[in-house]
């Protein structure tokens, strides 16, 4: 569907509207629940974090085709809060 979404436009317009938007939204509220909560600090941006969360997760699902893990996931945001310029995360799942 990814592939087809490249040069269908009716077929991204549906893939973005049905899941990769609702994916993100979900995403980004639960940064900002944890931003709320202080971690990450109130000036780190969540539009560039969700981007940068997001691809190597795609990346690693649909091109190396490896599992997405919780303990990849955690190494990712770890990455990704270290990178912004915040402390990390407050609790390690």
């Amino acid at each position: 569907m990814v592939g087809e979404a490249q040069h269908d436009p009716g077929v991204a317009g549906a893939l973005n509207e049905r899941f990769t938007a609702p994916q993100a939204d979900k995403t980004v509220a639960r940064l900002k629940t944890a931003q709320e909560k202080g971690d990450p600090s109130p000036d780190f941006d969540l539009d560039p974090a969700m981007a940068i969360l997001s691809g190597p997760l795609y990346f690693r699902l649909l091109i190396t085709q490896e599992p997405l893990t919780h303990a990849y996931v955690d190494r990712i945001l770890d990455a990704l809060f270290a990178g912004m310029g915040t402390a990390g995360r407050t609790n390690s799942a």
